[in-house]
């Protein structure tokens, strides 16, 4: 009767460990997926930055800008 005692609190023992590994994975798994997350949105946010930028420039300011850097001054 013993033995099945140890036996029972052995099995106890190691449903509890292999619980506990299932628990911290899966804390993991959200971890990383919340980083994920948190990159795209860092990213979307820098390129709508950057859309507005170009989108309410106009053209000809491009242009105007263009011909004063890069054309030939003398």
């Amino acid at each position: 009767m013993k033995i099945y005692l140890i036996i029972a609190v052995g099995c106890i023992i190691f449903g509890a460990y292999e619980f506990g590994l299932q628990i911290a994975h899966k804390k993991c798994e959200v971890n990383v997926a919340q980083n994920q997350t948190n990159e795209i949105v860092k990213t979307i946010s820098i390129q709508r930055i950057s859309d507005e930028k170009v989108y309410h420039t106009s053209v000809d300011d491009i242009r105007g800008i263009l011909r004063a850097k890069y054309s030939i001054a003398e």
